[in-house]
């Protein structure tokens, strides 16, 4: 088999796997512009409709969303090095119990994330330092 065999089947394998993993971003095939719902947090199941915590990725390295009940907003920075968030500046509301332990969870993920990676199924998946899914993110329908 010619060497030049090898190089070509792995550039094929390189584009149809950076077809798969863009499929979750932008036409850039960055995270700007898409729109996240949280399915999990920290293992568990997210809240449900009422409750939804959300990720939105603007322009700018803007971000924001609603961490169940309250709204906030952040920076965020995507680069080679991962994926990190800057300070969250929720708003003040009181919510219910439940809401409020998931806000508590979300934030705390957030503040944690350090990477990600697009899974198996195009589902954001938010890594900790150490490699540990924080939250499972799936897109949000327009």
């Amino acid at each position: 088999m010619p060497r030049h065999f090898g190089r070509l089947t792995a550039a094929i394998a390189a584009l149809v796997l950076a077809a798969c993993s863009t499929s979750t971003t932008n036409s850039n095939g960055r995270l700007e512009g898409t729109a996240w719902r949280a399915e999990s947090i920290e293992g568990r199941p997210a809240l449900g409709a009422q409750q939804q915590s959300t990720l939105r990725f603007f322009d700018r390295q803007l971000a924001g969303g609603s961490l169940g009940c309250n709204a906030y907003s952040t920076t965020y920075f995507a680069d080679a090095a991962g994926l990190r968030f800057g300070e969250i500046a929720p708003t003040r509301k009181m919510c219910p119990a439940p809401a409020m332990d998931q806000e508590a969870l979300f934030s705390a993920a957030l503040r944690a994330t350090s990477s990600s990676r697009v899974d198996e199924k195009g589902a954001l998946v938010l890594l900790d330092a150490e490699g540990r899914p924080r939250v499972r993110l799936v897109p949000m329908t327009p």
